[in-house]
């Protein structure tokens, strides 16, 4: 997340493949289009900007969650969570069994219990039984730090060019 905040242009990138994978919206039937359309996670979301959200979280973690909210077993709301707050608990043959979300502020709490079925969960290349999927920043980490590196050279180099470190003065013709 650190990088996503601090470089640009992957930030630029990110964002630009989450507006691309919800630019021309959903198609659904009608009655699906209204239930999508009522639904507002914290207050101030629409379905589009919480998927498009989703899909950043992914890009950057791994994985993305949202609580599913039923009222009758009619979908009411996605609500985002954090993926930091979010723990799998999974069986012996690998399966999720439940999503427990942990309070960071206070660890004596327990943590908030939910079932597969409440949670909508994305995960980003996920291979094999892995539980968790792999975010982009992982790989692109090493030439994050070589740019920086580089940067940080390059400004030493142009402030030498302004700034000289030795003055040499020669009695010549």
């Amino acid at each position: 997340l650190g990088y996503y905040k601090q470089i640009p242009e992957l930030n630029a990138a990110i964002d630009a493949i989450a507006a691309w994978s919800i630019g021309k919206g959903y198609i659904a039937d009608e009655a699906t289009t209204l239930i999508l359309d009522q639904i507002n996670g914290w207050g101030k979301d629409t379905f589009n900007s919480i998927l498009a959200g989703m899909i950043r979280i992914y890009h950057i973690g791994g994985d993305a969650y949202s609580e599913i909210i039923r009222d009758d077993g009619n979908l009411m709301n996605l609500k985002p969570m954090s993926p930091s707050n979010i723990q799998h608990v999974v069986n012996r043959k690998g399966r999720i069994i439940r999503y427990e979300q942990i309070n960071k502020a206070d660890s004596k709490s327990q943590p908030l219990k939910f079932q597969p079925e409440e949670i909508f969960h994305l995960s980003r290349n996920r291979l094999g039984d892995e539980i968790h999927g792999e975010g982009i920043i992982k790989a692109v980490e090493p030439i994050i730090l070589m740019r920086n590196e580089a940067m940080t050279d390059w400004k030493r180099v142009l402030h030498r060019n302004i700034d000289p470190q030795r003055l040499h003065y020669l009695d010549t013709d």
